[in-house]
């Protein structure tokens, strides 16, 4: 009988912390470290400059690190970084970042990506999020801390999702959508995504205090229950005096409204973002 060898490409300058597990097929470039009990599924491909944290699971034909799809990278040794504990689907893809968005993309702990997510240049994704299969997020996508994205979902360049925010199924994201809301297209082929009430499981998931869920409710029913001018009544509910989660709503609402087309990041194109200089080790600042 014909003796086959299953073949693993792991460069020799990788970094293998113990319990890394990778399975056949796998691909492992020079400048990539691994943190201890993660699982690399079959035919997972991993280049550039990747470090990975401990005990993630990424399921079969992964791709991460490869070049950005973006025609201003220059070849710079830009980043990838993923934390702790995610789980990814098959075929999910993750670029490296550009030089001239801030040289890092990021993924935090705790996330899930179902299968064929895509995670493109610059992006930002922080902990405890979920995507659903094949949403996609575009260069410069900020996901804040559990926040929800359903199937078939897309976003825009430079968008922000903003914490415990659910977007719906199928939806195209063009602008930052505010914490805690739902957002979705009521009917896909004909009307616009909007704003349509709370996530209640948003709001379950951040675990506040009854009288700042009670102050929470409120500003999200006085900011989105009707159309009228959405600056005119983040000025009066400041003006009211605001504090903790109602505080940090209304400054999101606002960075949004002085961004371009609605995405705040926006403001920031061509320029290195804040997370930059927060996670980036100090010689790529």
């Amino acid at each position: 009988m014909t003796d086959l060898t299953v073949l693993r490409e792991v460069a020799p300058s990788a970094r293998l912390a113990a319990g890394v597990r990778i399975s056949e097929f796998c691909v492992v470039g020079p400048n990539v470290t691994i943190g201890p009990d993660t699982i690399l599924g079959r035919r997972c491909s991993i280049a550039g400059n990747v470090t990975i944290g401990s005990s993630n699971v990424f399921n079969e034909g992964c791709v991460l690190g490869s070049l950005p799809q973006d025609l201003k990278y220059r070849g710079g040794g830009t980043l990838l970084v993923i934390g702790h504990r995610n789980k990814f689907g098959r075929k999910v893809t993750a670029h490296i970042g550009t030089e001239f968005g801030g040289s890092l993309t990021r993924i935090g702990n705790d996330n899930v990506l179902r299968d064929g997510c895509h995670v493109a240049h610059d992006c930002y994704v922080d902990n405890h999020t979920y995507m659903g299969e094949k949403v996609l997020l575009a260069g410069h996508v900020r996901v804040h801390d559990g926040a929800v994205i359903e199937s078939l979902a897309g976003c825009h360049h430079f968008t922000t999702i903003g914490k415990y925010a659910r977007i719906g199924p199928r939806t195209p994201v063009r602008r930052d959508v505010p914490p805690y809301v739902n957002f979705y297209c009521e009917d896909v082929d004909h009307s616009p995504p909007a704003v349509h009430g709370v996530h209640e499981s948003g709001i379950s998931m951040a675990r506040l205090g009854a009288l700042a869920e009670k102050e929470l409710r409120r500003a999200l029913s006085e900011l989105f229950d009707d159309e009228s001018a959405l600056q005119t009544k983040i000025e009066q509910l400041v003006n009211m005096g605001v504090e903790g989660e109602v505080a940090d709503l209304c400054e999101f609402c606002q960075r949004s409204l002085r961004g371009v087309f609605g995405r705040y990041r926006e403001t920031f194109r061509g320029q290195m973002p804040p997370e930059a200089a927060e996670f980036l080790p100090p010689e790529l600042r």
